[in-house]
């Protein structure tokens, strides 16, 4: 199998504050202790399956991409099939994924290509390369496939893909592939219940694997101006003034809504129904506590090399980097990041507040 990899690596993962800051973003940081970043546990995973590697970064982030050495994490025959583009300014997804595929188009010609997030963190390697295997397999038949996770629970913070009854594979190795109907965007709690007790829907992670001349061929009828923009940009080396101006000319889309929606409704996308392989946006400090703590949530986790007390606090997160001595007594679910100029203290029930709150006060730098 020979998959051509994309991987955008962009965004500050403001509801991560104050570990993660805009000069030192999510994916760049060893949030589980594996002693690897998350982008590059992301590039580890998918080693055995590229062909190729192309990482998708803004021009600020240059310097940091770079020292995460990617190339040498590939195998040896494909290291030198590496490459990191600079946006000069964030473009939500389309605008990294259709460059990149626009790239890959150009030096290799139609091909199947995979867009992995560079900041998430999965538990099973096997049945995830199982499920992009799936994958790969319905691009080449010629759908946009994405990968639904197996919801745990009714979760608002995730859009959702409806999946129909009609099965494009399903082999004994891998999960099935079903043609999907539509998506949805992030619910409300009683949406996603509904979700759950009907069925047949899987949480929305982003992950997509297509031809890339099929991919560029709805962008080119959906969205014509943007395609020959992307197009016209092969023609400038990258970061020469000709190049910015036509990248700052986009207008800011994300894939999900201007490509995977409108060829869903027209039956041309996939979705692989995965098994549960422990996959995680570690998006807020409540997925991370989640995905470090295992099935035993209550247990409180305590990182950092201050001088930290936990006391009848079930379920707290403490990451305390500092030399005063912290205690915490009977906050069940805290949060409290301690990071030189920041402390922060909430509970996991407000996770999803803190990126809000840390962009409206200027406090992502």
């Amino acid at each position: 199998m020979s998959l051509h990899l994309i991987i955008p690596a962009g965004g500050p993962g403001s509801r991560l504050w104050p570990l993660s800051r805009a000069g030192q973003p999510k994916f760049l940081l060893d949030l589980l202790g594996q002693g690897s970043s998350l982008l590059q546990a992301t590039v580890d995973r998918l080693r055995p399956l590229a062909a190729s590697l192309t990482v998708v970064t803004g021009a600020d982030h240059a310097a940091a991409v770079a020292s995460q050495n990617l190339a040498e994490r590939l195998n040896p025959e494909v290291s030198s099939n590496y490459v990191a583009l600079l946006e000069p300014s964030r473009k939500n997804s389309l605008g990294a994924i259709a460059w990149a595929a626009a790239r890959l188009q150009a030096k290799y010609g139609s091909v199947i290509a995979g867009s992995f997030a560079a900041d998430h963190a999965i538990k099973d390697v096997a049945a995830f390369r199982s499920a992009v295997a799936a994958a790969v397999k319905a691009a080449e038949g010629g759908k946009i496939v994405t990968i639904g996770i197996a919801p745990t629970h009714p979760s608002t913070a995730y859009g959702y893909i409806c999946a129909s009854d009609t099965v494009l594979s399903s082999e004994s190795e891998q999960p099935a592939v079903l043609v999907a109907k539509s998506f949805q965007e992030k619910p409300s709690e009683r949406q996603a219940r509904s979700y759950l007790e009907a069925g047949g829907y899987f949480w929305n992670a982003g992950m997509f694997v297509f031809n890339t001349e099929i991919l560029l061929s709805h962008l080119q009828k959906l969205l014509p101006d943007y395609f020959e923009t992307i197009q016209e940009m092969l023609n400038y080396e990258e970061g020469s003034p000709q190049f910015k101006e036509l990248w700052n000319s986009l207008p800011s889309y994300p894939i999900d809504t201007a490509i995977a929606e409108p060829v869903a409704a027209a039956g041309g996308v996939a979705v692989v129904a995965a098994a549960d392989f422990g996959w995680s946006d570690v998006g807020d400090f409540d997925s991370l506590h989640a995905a470090l703590a295992g099935d035993n949530l209550q247990t409180p986790i305590v990182r950092g090399d201050g001088r930290t007390q936990v006391l009848a606090s079930p379920g707290a997160f403490i990451d305390h980097q500092g030399e005063e001595k912290l205690v915490v007594l009977g906050v069940p679910n805290a949060v409290v990041i301690r990071r030189g100029d920041v402390t922060l203290v909430t509970t996991a029930d407000n996770a999803q507040k803190i990126g809000d709150m840390a962009s409206e006060q200027g406090e992502l730098a």
